[in-house]
């Protein structure tokens, strides 16, 4: 004979399992999407993707995982050096440089990070939560508009 409690139990479990499932989505950002955002965020601040010397990489631990938890980070490297990392929040779209825990709001990076948030339906993240996430006290908020760097060939 079933011990009515018991079966009870199970089923709110079972329910409450099933709730704790879909309250976790897990969202998911493209490589091409990350590099095409890093492309954005580095044009901002002046550099040239594209010129010789000068690109962009997925970073990763040794172990393959991304270096902040629900974060894509993408670095700019300048003749072999790491000068920029951009760590993307995947829930919202905000883009980060732990390394001077500095966040970019240029308008483009905006446009694309509330788009994101339309389609992934989430909300915004206050500043201290996005800076506890990626190791800042503070986090600078970077929002003038678009520097245009000379480049070093162009200075000789």
């Amino acid at each position: 004979m079933r011990n009515p409690p018991i079966s009870a139990a199970i089923t709110v479990f079972c329910i409450f399992s099933i709730l704790q499932t879909e309250a976790r989505v897990q969202h998911f950002i493209p490589t091409s999407e990350i590099v095409r955002v890093g492309t954005m965020a580095a044009r901002d601040e002046g550099y040239h993707p594209e010129t010789e010397g000068t690109y962009l990489n997925e970073l990763r631990t040794s172990d393959g995982r991304e270096p902040i938890p629900g974060y894509a980070s993408i670095g700019l490297f300048v003749h072999g050096h790491m000068v920029r990392e951009y760590a993307i929040r995947i829930d919202t779209g905000d883009i980060v440089d732990p390394s001077v825990c500095k966040i970019f709001r240029y308008s483009n990076l905006e446009s694309y990070k509330k788009r994101l948030m339309k389609e992934f339906r989430t909300k915004e993240a206050a500043l201290d939560v996005i800076g506890s996430e990626v190791g800042c006290d503070k986090l600078e908020v970077v929002s003038a508009e678009p520097v245009a760097k000379a480049s070093k060939k162009a200075q000789r």
